[in-house]
């Protein structure tokens, strides 16, 4: 790769770091940097413990620890490619305030349960690849693609995929994830946070990363895609509220058992993120109810703890909405009681 494309999307404030040559991989730390020897089993007795963050090589220009060594020093990026001149390269995510959605095209057999996008159901005529997916996500959205609706760098993948890059203010706000478990559908991921988006002009020996289009800029992200990414989880507060102690009136004359299922089920929804905040509701709703249909804690106590526990998370206790979950959860719950046995 020619030093001037990395060189320029530096220029752009995008920190960018080198992978090896023929591939999109960074290169291996030095001997101190490398807890293991070249097998990745056997200890390495040069290794000395260090956090990435603070690693001495990369304070010295070195390229140890992969992403983590990006930079937008134009010196550092000379010296790496005049050590390497053929190496390819990489921009990492989140110090670089930029997300990425990944479509991939490997050609994989469709998902066999058939869910492509998680919490909905689409016409799986014609689906055959990430592309596929995320176009249909649009349409469900009725959304246009939004690499179209707003021009912003677009790039081809090795595989034939694409990856669309965005600005966002705080590239530690986001968080990626993969597929239908955690991105926006199958062989539709979102790159973030501490990973990385392959830098067009990057050969591989599986192919080549090349800009599509016209647009050389990074467009900020649309707001659909915001709400869209919040809706699944991406989005992480910058500013975490205090994880779930206990409720300010606790229930009294729980056994054991019930007040260790209470207080884990609570816990979970007064840490939610936003962008989960109405599952977590109802998931906690319905588990605790299956307290309630047990016979294990009265359903006044538990619909007040689960209050409680949402306010902590940012949800008003005289939200409509969120005590209609709160009441659907419990009966759902209710109507499938918790099966195990209380504990001695």
């Amino acid at each position: 790769m020619n030093v001037k494309i990395p060189l320029w999307f530096a220029s752009l404030d995008v920190c960018v770091f080198p992978f090896r040559p023929d591939d999109n991989k960074p290169y291996g730390n030095c001997k101190h940097c490398s807890p293991t020897l070249r097998d990745g089993k056997t200890p390495n007795p040069d290794y000395i413990r260090h956090d990435p963050r603070d690693c001495r090589c990369i304070a010295e220009g070195g390229r140890c620890h992969g992403l983590h060594a990006a930079t937008i020093n134009p010196d550092i990026i000379r010296k790496w490619w005049q050590e390497t001149p053929d190496a390819n390269a990489g921009a990492h995510c989140g110090r670089s305030n930029i997300v990425g959605i990944d479509l991939d095209a490997h050609g994989h057999q469709p998902p066999e349960d058939g869910v492509f996008i998680r919490g909905e159901t689409i016409d799986p005529a014609g689906i055959t690849d990430g592309l596929d997916v995320f176009a249909a996500l649009c349409e469900l959205r009725g959304k246009c693609l939004p690499w179209i609706e707003h021009e912003t760098l677009t790039v081809e993948t090795k595989s034939g995929g694409l990856q669309a890059w965005f600005r966002v203010s705080n590239g530690y706000e986001w968080r990626g994830g993969d597929s239908v478990r955690a991105g926006f559908g199958w062989q539709a991921d979102f790159k973030a946070g501490d990973q990385s988006l392959t830098l067009p002009g990057t050969v591989t020996r599986k192919g080549r990363y090349r800009a599509l289009g016209e647009a050389r800029t990074i467009a900020p992200l649309p707001a659909w895609l915001r709400t869209e990414l919040e809706r699944i989880g991406r989005w992480v507060d910058p500013n975490p509220r205090p994880q779930y102690i206990a409720p300010p009136a606790p229930p009294k004359d729980l056994s054991r058992y019930t007040a260790r299922a209470l207080e884990n089920e609570l816990a979970d929804l007064a840490a939610a993120q936003p962008g989960a905040l109405h599952d977590a509701v109802r998931d906690c709703s319905y588990s605790v109810g299956q307290l309630v249909g047990a016979g294990l804690i009265d359903y006044d106590d538990a619909h007040n703890a689960i209050t409680a526990a949402a306010a902590q998370a940012g949800v008003s206790p005289e939200e409509r909405k969120a005590q209609s979950t709160i009441r659907d959860g419990l009966n759902a719950g209710m109507r499938s009681p918790r099966q195990i046995g209380e504990a001695a």
